[in-house]
């Protein structure tokens, strides 16, 4: 993770190309951010091992069983047409921009992918964190705020980041740290994951 992807500064840029591209059991894994929050429900940064969430874009390549950690999670599709989860016994669908969330410490099987897949993915602790996922159209005409605790991930088409007087476009898959006082504002054409962490 690059030094910016540590600060969580309000309207912050996190580049996916700036993340280490890792394996884990399903495919690839790019880390976007993990941390804490904070009691007034910012976002903080921690060690890795004090984290109690994150955030990351994964591939899902194959057939294969992984061990949730932290035990709270939401998959969200944002390339390919379907994978199917198997949670605790239960089969789940996982179709596209259509966020699931659930809650194990068991093992999860992902069904073998007709196509390589791509899924925001977002853990948390669930003790001290309650983590959502919302996917919002844009808008040219009204603008998406990204307030305190949350991080928007533009997941298609185009957008720019509007900060005080300020714009910047965005990258595709680029994402975004919110803020109350600063009020990073986002319009354009597509689809935002506007992922959002919570005190339970």
């Amino acid at each position: 993770m690059s030094e910016a992807q540590a600060s969580f500064a309000p309207g912050s840029i996190f580049e996916l190309a700036q993340s280490t591209k890792k394996q884990w059991e399903l495919g690839q894994v790019r880390l976007i951010a993990s941390g804490v929050l904070a009691q007034d429900g910012t976002l903080q940064p921690s060690e890795p091992r004090e984290a109690t969430w994150q955030l990351s874009i994964r591939s899902i390549e194959k057939a294969a069983s992984f061990t949730p950690a932290p035990s709270a999670q939401v998959f969200t599709l944002i390339a390919g047409d379907f994978v199917q989860l198997d949670v605790d016994g239960q089969q789940h669908g996982l179709e596209p921009l259509r966020p699931l969330k659930f809650e194990t410490a068991n093992p999860v099987e992902a069904s073998q992918p007709t196509e390589e897949l791509l899924i925001v993915h977002v853990a948390a602790t669930p003790q001290q964190v309650r983590p959502t996922v919302r996917i919002v159209e844009l808008s040219k005409k009204r603008e998406q705020h990204l307030f305190d605790g949350q991080l928007g991930v533009l997941v298609q088409g185009s957008a720019k980041l509007l900060l005080g007087e300020n714009e910047q476009s965005l990258n595709l898959r680029d994402t975004v740290v919110g803020s109350d006082a600063d009020d990073p504002r986002i319009t354009g054409r597509g689809f935002m994951a506007v992922v959002s962490f919570d005190l339970p």
